[in-house]
């Protein structure tokens, strides 16, 4: 028979320092979930925040991240112990200390003695020594504890879980005991009190971990973690490849230099030392580039992989309540790891010279000024950040568009439309529903919603929020099971399009006025427009495209218009699509066309939308890194799915 340890010696990097390489002593973590013995990081974050004059925060060890601590009124000294336990890193040592016959009575601990442990009380989660294990069934209050052998859970007897306390993210010296399903976040019953009271579907901790191993929110995590680390692996070897292949070009071209300068020895010493300072220049400028993408990609590596460890060990290891945990930890953080990963390729150049020499060489002395020219070549760094799987290399600017699929959303009906996962969700104003189809345009489900559904936008893996036009309410449905989850009732506010950005904001467009609101409905600010906002859309780089009167859309950074886009072919901006490469494409409802530009505004092509098979183009919205997208129509109800070649 199998005992629970088996696999334990296989996460022994989990349960090992990163800073003192020694198993964990009460094991903290930080945001990034990378885990440290406090005293560990104790002395850390004393030392960095001395050496860097720093006293708002401090940088993970490990990848570098910065943990901010503005405004907590407590000296560095102690941030270390505000820091959360992880808990399932401390049953995890439990059970291997178990299994190697090492672990110690907790209770003699306490008064720094060392006595063998022999039983294991699975309410206190602590073991006991022969004589406190007597001590322990005497007591009232634990007389009815279970206790359990510790040669019966080595033998496989007993199969030892790992700890189900589970601290609360924002309240530390709490216990997670429910479950926000609309916010899709575990709570203490503080948070459940304070942020969570008007939400309607809160439900304990152990109904919502319930198949969570099994669940493909987590099988998806897995698979898109293994699939992360393998593409981090590829960059790092790319890096390193091209660090050795420019330091064989610098060597090469060095000999031939030298070569060179043997045929006319006095006269060209100079030029050689000029060309030898500017190879090295060179070398020197693209090993520091390579080498600070190296780091940066070495820190998510590390970050991923560290992530899968915890999520793998969770999911072997731990409790179900534990996996669920570390899911809703790790899958948003993996979200803007993703992000600012691409905006890091996005920087990214190969990068090649080649020495040519001069063409009057043997005339030297009379005109030579110098041995040649290095000529940098740069090209465009071959890899994509995948979202399960590699982006496509796409002629976006010229590539065909193919029409995929034709979809009869309704009749008589303007539609919008969006991707979710393997779906197409489209809403339709007249018939006031939103239908859920497959990607090759079949029919699977609808939920009927009230008058009138005018726009959707994504919040999570399985939540939409949807636009009710008359109502002034926004709705929030889970599209896997097509049930209605809540409501945002906002009197003061028009609500015609919908954005969702940061932290499940929201970003609501109407007209002549972008309002930005929190999950809860409250605005946060407005901005106005000169008209047409019917729709805003935000890029990867988190810029906020919106319809700026009859002819024109602006691009909005922060507070500040980055670019107008003014067309007199286009008419009656409505619906914003952006692909993965950031070029906007724009709706025009009544100029019958789409245009589409680059992201700092420059026209790129106009398309007629007769092609499509439609007349007046409302949305048009691109699936997340990919080529396809879909155009929906503000009178017929048709939705034509396509693709850039």
């Amino acid at each position: 028979m199998a005992t629970f340890t088996n696999d334990l010696e296989h996460f022994d990097d989990l349960l090992t320092c990163t800073i003192c390489l020694e198993t964990f002593i009460v094991p903290k973590y930080l945001p990034c979930l990378h885990t440290f013995c406090e005293s560990c990081i104790k002395t850390y974050i004393v030392s960095s925040t001395e050496k860097d004059n720093q006293s708002e925060g401090f940088k993970c060890p490990v990848c570098r991240k910065f943990v901010s601590y503005v405004n907590r009124p407590d000296k560095p000294e102690a941030w270390a112990s505000s820091l959360p336990m992880n808990h399932f890193v401390r049953s995890m040592l439990d059970k291997r200390s178990i299994q190697r016959s090492e672990k110690l009575c907790n209770s003699c601990q306490f008064n720094d003695k060392t006595k063998k442990a022999i039983s294991w009380c699975t309410s206190c989660e602590e073991a006991f020594c022969e004589q406190c294990d007597e001590c322990h069934k005497s007591f009232k209050i634990s007389a009815k504890h279970k206790l359990i052998s510790i040669k019966e859970i080595q033998s496989g007897g007993f199969d030892l879980k790992t700890s189900e306390v589970l601290s609360c993210e924002e309240h530390h010296e709490k216990i997670v005991e429910v479950y926000c399903v609309d916010h899709s976040k575990p709570c203490c019953t503080l948070c459940a009190t304070l942020s969570h009271r008007k939400c309607e579907n809160v439900i304990s901790i152990e109904n919502a971990a319930k198949g969570i191993k099994q669940a493909k929110l987590t099988t998806s995590l897995v698979t898109k973690l293994d699939e992360r680390n393998k593409e981090f692996h590829q960059i790092i070897e790319n890096r390193k490849d091209s660090m050795t292949k420019f330091e064989t070009i610098s060597e090469n071209i060095i000999q031939e230099v030298s070569t060179l300068k043997m045929a006319a020895i006095v006269h060209l010493q100079k030029l050689e030392e000029q060309i030898k300072v500017e190879v090295a220049s060179s070398k020197k400028r693209f090993f520091m580039k390579c080498t600070d993408e190296l780091n940066t990609f070495s820190s998510y590596k590390s970050t991923s992989a560290n992530w899968h460890s915890v999520l793998k060990g969770s999911i072997e290891h731990g409790s179900d309540q534990q996996c669920l945990m570390e899911v809703n930890k790790i899958g948003p953080k993996m979200s803007i790891v993703e992000k600012e990963m691409a905006e890091e390729m996005k920087k990214m150049k190969n990068i090649t010279f080649k020495f040519v020499p001069s063409e009057l060489i043997e005339k030297f002395k009379s005109n030579v000024k110098s041995f040649g020219c290095l000529n940098i070549i740069e090209d465009q760094f071959s890899s994509m950040l995948p979202v399960m799987g590699i982006r496509q290399r796409v002629n976006f600017h010229s590539g065909d568009i193919k029409i995929l699929h034709r979809i009869n959303a309704a009749e008589n009906s303007q539609t919008s439309a969006i991707f979710i996962g393997d779906h197409l969700v489209i809403t339709s104003f007249i018939t006031c529903n939103v239908g859920k189809y497959s990607l090759d345009g079949k029919y699977i489900d609808s939920l009927a919603l009230e008058k009138y559904p005018n726009d959707i936008t994504q919040v999570d893996q399985c939540q939409v929020a949807i636009a009710i036009y008359s109502r002034n309410k926004i709705v929030f449905v889970d599209i896997t099971k097509m049930k209605l989850l809540r409501t945002l009732d906002l009197q003061d506010i028009t609500i015609y399009g919908l954005c969702c950005v940061e932290g499940n904001n929201l970003i609501i467009s109407s007209r002549s006025n972008l309002t930005w609101v929190d999950s809860s409905g409250k605005k946060v600010k407005q901005k106005s427009t000169s008209g047409c906002s019917y729709f805003v859309s935000k890029s990867e780089t988190k810029h906020y495209v919106y319809g700026e009167g009859d002819n024109s859309i602006s691009c909005l950074e922060g507070d500040t218009v980055k670019f107008m886009y003014t067309s007199e072919q286009l008419s009656h901006p409505r619906g914003i699509g952006i692909d993965f490469e950031g070029n906007i494409y724009i709706a025009g409802q009544s100029s019958k066309n789409i245009h589409q530009i680059t992201n700092d505004g420059k026209l790129i092509r106009i398309i007629p939308v007769n092609t499509f098979g439609i007349i007046h183009p409302w949305t048009i919205r691109f699936a997340p890194n990919s080529n396809k997208f879909v155009v929906t129509c503000s009178f017929s109800g048709k939705v034509i799915l396509c693709e850039i070649s």
